[in-house]
């Protein structure tokens, strides 16, 4: 009599793992209720109801929503850094924040915000957003900072860290006071206006 069920290979479905597929789902479904509501308001109740899916299901994944809530944003965008290192500070800067500001724009930047705002409740969160994110994009402006005052590109008598906040406050003051950072063209010209200030030309 001829076996029923066929070999292992042949009823393996194409593609991807469902359990990839749902994994997916969660994580778009936590993105767009981060965005929508904020973290103070994100469950993971919600999420589940959101993706189509069991509570069991995302705590096989994430401990709860404070993770779930940082892989949510930082699947959703590059965490490469994008740093350059030219012979002009100014440019090297300008091209770091421009890039940052394509990346945290709209959505993205909107979740960016919500997680700051749960940092404060949430060490883990805070954490995580210090260690992937903020830290890496400190340490290497202040470090181009440095060596463009030992190169002489700065105005006489600019401290380092205070040009930094001027450079980088029309990036992230937007998005901490609930509103989207500015379009390419306004950011462009906080960025030129500082400059003059900070750079000798």
């Amino acid at each position: 009599m001829a076996d029923m069920n066929p070999p292992a290979e042949t009823s393996k479905p194409k593609g991807r793992p469902r359990s990839e597929y749902s994994r997916e789902a969660i994580l778009i479904a936590a993105l767009k209720l981060l965005v929508r509501d904020g973290y103070e308001k994100l469950s993971i109740e919600g999420v589940a109801r959101e993706a189509g899916t069991g509570k069991s299901t995302i705590y096989r994944w994430w401990q709860g929503r404070a993770d779930l809530a940082v892989d949510a944003f930082f699947a959703a965008i590059d965490e490469a850094l994008d740093l350059h290192d030219s012979a002009s500070a100014q440019e090297d800067f300008r091209a770091q924040i421009t890039g940052m500001a394509d990346q945290l724009r709209g959505p993205t930047g909107r979740a960016f915000a919500a997680l700051l705002m749960g940092g404060r409740e949430s060490p883990m969160v805070s954490a995580a957003v210090r260690k992937r994110w903020l830290d890496p994009r400190r340490d290497w402006a202040r470090m181009r900072m440095a060596r463009a005052a030992e190169a002489g590109q700065l105005q006489q008598g600019v401290e380092p860290r205070a040009a930094l906040a001027l450079l980088y406050s029309p990036l992230y003051s937007p998005l901490l006071f609930g509103n989207d950072i500015p379009p390419k063209k306004d950011l462009a010209a906080c960025f030129d206006l500082a400059a003059r200030a900070i750079f000798r030309r």
